[in-house]
């Protein structure tokens, strides 16, 4: 099973290609492998160097499924963190898009426009991070490439497991557990069509992509 660091410098291979392609309520949005792995690297970057994320820490994710759930999903592993997704908690680092009332000892607000480079919300409450204008600060290459070997990025994978080899997939799915284990195991091996909204089969036709059927979602 592929690492965080394997997926990590498949994507720098894949250089322009297609990586993950999302369409949701805001339209369809593609990436790269290089802005992929140059958001993963910022990501993970930020965490470590701004955030003083611990090896091993649990960090929730409480966003909806949504791109930028899935490279701070997979960002937060490369940097060693141990990722859960749910509902925001007691965790050493709380990742939403709702930060009114979290309680973590870091709080991370990110802004799930598509366009958004700092939070466009209400101001935000004394202490959390505006997440989309701080990470911008921080390298576009891994700089530490040891971390991972602490996440449970090989969990994530392993439920994300899908039924096909072809070298670009296609999901459809709004649910935020089922995407960031799809694109954990996916992303390594090959690009990935997420469809939160609109219609599978049609798309998977537009951007030439093998439907797969989540048997676990």
């Amino acid at each position: 099973m592929p690492d965080a660091l394997a997926l990590y410098n498949a994507c720098v291979s894949r250089g322009t290609s297609p990586t993950l392609t999302w369409y949701g309520p805001d339209g369809r949005m593609e990436l790269s492998g290089k802005v992929v792995a140059n958001h993963l690297a910022k990501i993970a970057g930020y965490l470590c160097d701004e955030i003083w994320l611990e090896e091993s820490e649990t960090v929730v994710l409480a966003l909806p499924a949504h791109w930028k759930q899935v490279l701070w999903g997979v960002g937060t592993m490369l940097a060693g963190g141990q990722v859960e997704v749910g509902s925001a908690r007691d965790a050493a680092v709380a990742i939403t898009d709702t930060p009114e009332g979290v309680q973590a000892r870091e709080v991370l607000a990110l802004d799930l426009g598509p366009l958004a480079l700092s939070w466009t919300g209400a101001p935000l409450p004394g202490g959390v991070h505006d997440a989309s204008a701080e990470v911008m600060g921080s390298p576009d290459a891994l700089l530490d490439s040891s971390r991972h070997a602490a996440s449970n990025f090989s969990q994530w994978a392993e439920m994300g497991a899908l039924p096909s080899s072809a070298e670009r997939l296609l999901i459809a799915s709004s649910d935020p557990q089922a995407v960031l284990a799809c694109a954990s195991f996916q992303l390594g091996r090959g690009g990935l069509v997420v469809v939160a909204e609109g219609d599978p089969v049609v798309i998977a036709n537009t951007e030439g992509a093998q439907v797969a059927h989540l048997t676990h979602n």
